[in-house]
């Protein structure tokens, strides 16, 4: 076999190869269900900078506003879910939070190599309970109580996490956007 056709053997290879990857991925994106979230994103607080070091303020928080229909949070709960767990844990301020306001955490697993007690949360509790607050306002959107909602009206979920997780919350400040 020449090489002139050695290469017309291999270029119809990789031509069928890519038809059939085309048409792979043709199939799973039309087989994925369709919805936007629109999410708002605004951050609050101070840090002073004295002799070389910067130090966080005492109060500062992460508020998001999101928005879209019932349809689109309950295709989008656990992607969304996941987005806003990955985006605040990129916050500069994700170190410096404590489990209650005005209370040092005195367990002994959070003593540090000095034998004082840590007063911060760890990456794991503010995920989990991220995760349970967004999760819960999800909920009522899928299971309103009460309320008899239109499909394709606007939904609106908030959620404040601030320097305190007892105090994360998230939730529908209203029923319809209009």
């Amino acid at each position: 076999m020449n090489n002139k056709s050695k290469l017309t053997l291999l270029f119809g290879i990789l031509v069928v190869i890519g038809g059939l990857m085309t048409t792979t991925s043709t199939s799973t994106a039309s087989a994925q269900s369709n919805y936007t979230i629109k999410v708002g994103k605004t951050t609050d607080g101070d840090f002073t900078v004295s002799n070389g070091a910067s130090y966080v303020g005492d109060n500062f928080a992460t508020i998001y506003s999101m928005t879209g229909t019932a349809t689109d949070f309950i295709k989008a709960k656990e992607a969304l879910i996941s987005a806003i767990v990955d985006d605040f844990g990129k916050s500069s301020t994700i170190g410096y939070i404590k489990m209650n306001k005005g209370e040092n955490q005195t367990n002994q697993t959070n003593a540090n190599t000095t034998g004082l007690a840590n007063p911060f949360v760890s990456k794991e509790q503010i995920d989990e309970k991220v995760k349970s607050v967004l999760a819960y306002a999800i909920d009522k959107i899928e299971h309103p109580v009460g309320i008899t909602l239109n499909i394709g009206e606007s939904r609106e979920v908030r959620c404040e996490f601030s320097n305190i997780l007892s105090e994360f919350w998230c939730d529908i400040p209203t029923f319809s956007i209009k």
